[in-house]
């Protein structure tokens, strides 16, 4: 089981990940939000600098504000709970945690439940 992110309001589901750069072997760990909303999955833009990834295509994507920008697309293996999913295409955005979308929460069976905090006087 995992925890949720309460730094932010309402709290969000998330989740430890390794991301490999799979031409060099690199990897990094970190912070997942759960987003099922997303078709794709998206990497911080220092993730991508720090993992010395090369564009390997582009793509059109648009995000809540239904607006279309070609953005390059990143070819990485996604490691999360001791399940690897190889050559997963990603695309990087200004943020500090990585957004899980349907292309790598359909390889699983998720349950989401966030429990408050019971506090006693």
């Amino acid at each position: 089981m995992y925890n949720y992110d309460t730094s932010v309001v309402p709290p969000a589901a998330s989740l430890p990940v390794q991301i490999t750069n799979p031409e060099t072997g690199v990897a990094i760990n970190m912070l997942a939000k759960i987003d099922s909303g997303a078709a794709m999955s998206v990497l911080p833009q220092t993730a991508v600098a720090g993992l010395a990834l090369e564009p390997t295509g582009d793509i059109l994507a648009s995000g809540y504000d239904r607006k279309m920008t070609l953005l390059p697309t990143y070819n990485v293996t996604v490691a999360v709970a001791n399940y690897t999913i190889q050559d997963v295409e990603l695309i990087a955005s200004p943020r500090a945690y990585v957004l899980l979308g349907r292309d790598i929460l359909n390889h699983f069976i998720l349950t989401l439940e966030w429990q408050k905090p019971h506090f006693r006087p």
